[in-house]
């Protein structure tokens, strides 16, 4: 399996933080993309709400040689879930892209984090949510987010979702 996990992901995520908790929410039903599922809360694309931090994520990736050289779609959205949400995920493979990635935005929390499966649903990894961590796996690997925390943006299980796709 290849996964990629770097910690302190961000030079200076304390500055961004108050910053990222400014940005709107939306549940299913007020959200751009209707055509998924989630739990919780999730913004709409950065790329078009906050354009300066979809830059950010994507220039962190360039400094860290995630991507190789060619034209890739890259949607990032924060996402916010909270403990009335923790039954509410299920295990799920991002068939739109070819990779999935996380930043684990909140307080590190060893309890929540993003667990890996096989095709047979056999976990191989747990990866657990420290802050300031950037994991990415490719999309079509099973996975779920476990240990949704928290009763709102504050103390809550926030993260930046990427889900990237190769421009053909």
């Amino acid at each position: 399996m290849k996964l990629i996990q770097i910690d302190n992901f961000f030079d200076s995520l304390n500055i961004m933080l108050p910053e990222i908790r400014k940005i709107k929410l939306h549940t299913q039903n007020t959200h751009e993309y209707k055509k998924s599922t989630w739990p919780g809360y999730r913004s709409n694309s950065l790329y078009t709400v906050k354009p300066i931090l979809w830059n950010h994520v994507n220039a962190m990736m360039t400094k860290y040689e995630i991507l190789d050289k060619c034209s890739w779609h890259i949607n990032t959205y924060v996402h916010l879930r909270l403990d009335k949400d923790k039954n509410e995920d299920w295990i799920h493979t991002d068939h739109d892209s070819d990779f999935a990635a996380l930043i684990y935005l909140s307080k590190t929390n060893l309890n929540s984090g993003t667990k890996l499966f096989d095709e047979n649903e056999n976990m191989i990894n747990d990866v657990k949510f420290v802050q300031n961590r950037f994991v990415m796996y490719s999309a079509r690997y099973k996975h779920v987010g476990y240990g949704h925390h928290g009763k709102n943006i504050d103390d809550g299980r926030l993260t930046l979702n990427l889900f990237i796709k190769k421009n053909k």
